[in-house]
């Protein structure tokens, strides 16, 4: 058991397992890399055990499993959480804590290394799965109760629970989860969304001077509800012109949502980007005016942070989650209905100063989810939970001599 001096903190070796990771794209890859390039930052070692692709490239302390093509999700890949070598492997390592970001494949391999060894078990719950079962081919009804279960006893076999927002931790509760939860959000560099090239968006994909642009940014899937974007924004065009709706992602519904767009009559209007780099991920935000977002499936909705941070005003539907993102009336609108968000819309598109002035708002706003600072309170709960985990060995030695 690591010896732990808060007065002069060790460095850590830290073990995450996750189902998904680079070159595939999600908020969970995004949330790993962050806090991994800021935990590395501050000292800690970082070894990442991860699927394998069919596109990834070797990387120094990152352990590839094999993997097989996902049947209802193009481009996602089930590890194979098999290995003669991994126990050696965390040994030769010396983690002192396992962090894992899901309950099932290779979450429930790290659980058992960290069981094995003794070592810290944390959780990160990034996903409501329940509001994933359209993936799945059959039973649909039968696996949200089988998940809703499993992520109960998951949980309840972690020595601690990361929650991205105060939402997902009341929900994790109401489950039955007696474990201890920590809120601690995803960070992003907020100084990369300010002072990027407001003009390359309207430049790449041709949009008039004098056009604003409404933006969506995220992955292109059902459950991100961007269709009702789309509709509202047909509403829109009945009596408000001047404007483009940009889409910036991939996904498996791009060809459907495409072919609404053609239904609404409104193909001219919407520019699907596809797949962009970080770098011109940047300079999209910056050309954006206005925010739009209609997922209710999000723990915590990180492009709204992004928003924010390149000084946009927000547009979303309402939910919990966005509750604690979003202040209504001040960075953002948060709306119940298809009528009020193409109300919330119009009113931004109409009043430059009141748009601006509430951009320059979410800016303000967005530094309260700087990555470095909420590093460092990832940290501490690392350091917390080896304290516990500490204390618990110390206990049961004690009544092993007792007995």
């Amino acid at each position: 058991m690591l010896e732990l001096d808060l007065n002069s903190p060790p460095q850590l070796n830290i073990g995450i397992f996750t189902d998904s990771y680079t070159p595939y794209i999600s908020g969970v890859v995004r949330s790993i890399e962050t806090f991994r390039k800021d935990l590395e930052r501050l000292g800690h070692k970082i070894y990442i055990f991860a699927p394998d692709y069919p596109k990834a490239k070797p990387e120094k302390n990152v352990f590839r499993y094999l993997s097989l093509p996902a049947p209802t999700q193009p481009g996602f890949f089930f590890p194979i959480p098999l290995s003669f070598r991994l126990s050696f492997t965390v040994n030769n390592l010396k983690l002192d804590i396992v962090h894992v970001h899901t309950p099932f494949l290779m979450g429930s391999l790290g659980a058992a290394m960290a069981r094995r060894f003794n070592l810290p078990l944390l959780f990160t719950y990034h996903t409501l799965y329940q509001n994933y079962t359209h993936y799945l081919p059959m039973g649909r009804s039968i696996s949200t109760h089988l998940i809703r279960n499993w992520n109960k006893y998951f949980c309840n076999r972690c020595d601690m629970i990361i929650a991205p927002s105060l939402f997902v931790k009341e929900l994790i509760h109401d489950s039955g989860v007696t474990k201890p939860v920590h809120i601690i959000p995803t960070g992003i560099n907020v100084e990369d969304y300010c002072g990027n090239d407001k003009l390359w968006l309207k430049k790449r994909y041709g949009i008039d001077p004098g056009e604003k642009i409404i933006l969506h940014v995220g992955r292109l899937a059902r459950e991100k509800n961007i269709g009702f974007i789309i509709d509202a924004m047909a509403e829109l065009l009945k009596n408000t012109s001047g404007f483009k709706l940009v889409i910036v992602g991939t996904g498996t519904e791009e060809d459907e949502l495409k072919l609404l767009c053609s239904q609404k009559n409104i193909d001219r209007h919407v520019i699907f980007t596809g797949r962009v780099t970080y770098e011109e991920l940047l300079k999209c935000y910056a050309g954006g005016d206005i925010f739009a977002f209609a997922s209710r499936s999000e723990t915590q909705g990180i492009v709204l942070i992004e928003a924010k941070a390149s000084g946009m005003p927000i547009v979303a539907l309402d939910s919990p989650c966005m509750a604690e993102i979003l202040t209504h009336g001040e960075d953002g609108f948060l709306v119940e209905s298809r009528d009020t968000f193409v109300q919330k819309v119009r009113f931004l598109l109409d009043n430059e100063d009141r748009a601006r002035e509430m951009g320059n708002k979410a800016r303000t706003n967005a530094a309260a989810f700087s990555a470095p600072i909420l590093a460092e309170k990832l940290e501490q709960v690392y350091y917390y939970t080896l304290l516990q985990k500490k204390d618990e060995y110390t206990r049961e030695g004690a009544g092993s001599t007792a007995k």
